[in-house]
């Protein structure tokens, strides 16, 4: 049986630069009135496969609960979108029609588990320049996500596993973010695992016996706090939506 994808995931896909963003159509798009939900995608979406990451379709597999956890925000009203850096196509190791290619398998993947599960936006920086205004820890796809939603920052949402996407998130004004273990979230929490359901994390002191590495990884992580840390985007979604095992 051939499953028919809903019109609302065909592209036109728009460059800037060495910046791109995969935009849908503005019929498909949601009111503005529903809150928005801003998704990293290696480590939250899919499993993360380490540096360079992924770059062949067959690497991409959803994370635990991922497609049901996207499903249960769209029924609940709430617009999804995924904020991610592609370097490696600025890097020459991905061609855009291969990274198109990653991104149908996604949505195939989440289409086939749940038929809610429909990413509205895919916001991608192909830059290998740390420099670009738009690849994370810089907040421009942040603002350009909430721009182009009809959204305030401070009302939307970030999930993320790295520093850099609590960084982006921060400085784009995004008041709600989530940490999840998933990724490098677990390394990230000095190999904590996470509560269920999430807890806030709050800034620390730093001891001041502590050694100059973990003194200095301490403040970087103390300054994208606070943030809620999850096992999961599932357990994520749990927390947003005030219950948990949502199906």
């Amino acid at each position: 049986k051939i499953k028919m994808l809903p019109k609302s995931i065909y592209a036109i896909t728009i460059m800037a630069g060495s910046a791109m963003t995969l935009s849908f159509p503005s019929s498909s798009l949601p009111k503005t009135s529903a809150t928005l939900v801003m998704l990293d995608r290696d480590g939250v979406i899919n499993q993360d496969v380490g540096s360079p990451g992924v770059l062949q379709p067959n690497q991409f597999q959803l994370t635990p609960g991922a497609a049901t956890a996207i499903g249960n925000l769209k029924r609940s009203g709430y617009s999804v979108v995924v904020i991610t850096n592609q370097s490696c196509v600025g890097k020459g190791l991905l061609s855009m029609p291969e990274l198109e290619e990653i991104h149908n398998k996604m949505t195939r993947l989440l289409m086939d588990q749940d038929d809610d599960s429909v990413i509205d936006r895919i916001y991608f920086c192909t830059s290998s320049s740390d420099d670009d205004p738009r690849k994370k820890p810089n907040p421009g796809m942040i603002i350009e996500a909430c721009d182009h939603m009809g959204v305030d920052p401070a009302d939307s949402i970030f999930v993320g596993d790295t520093l850099t996407d609590m960084q982006a998130a921060k400085s784009g004004g995004v008041r709600r973010r989530f940490l999840v273990q998933t990724g490098y979230g677990f390394g990230l929490m000095g190999n904590k695992a996470a509560c269920v359901p999430p807890r806030m994390i709050l800034e620390e002191k730093t001891p001041t016996d502590a050694s100059s590495s973990s003194s200095s990884s301490s403040q970087r992580l103390n300054s994208v706090k606070p943030f809620l840390y999850a096992a999961n985007l599932a357990d994520a979604v749990g927390s947003i939506l005030g219950k948990q095992d949502l199906k």
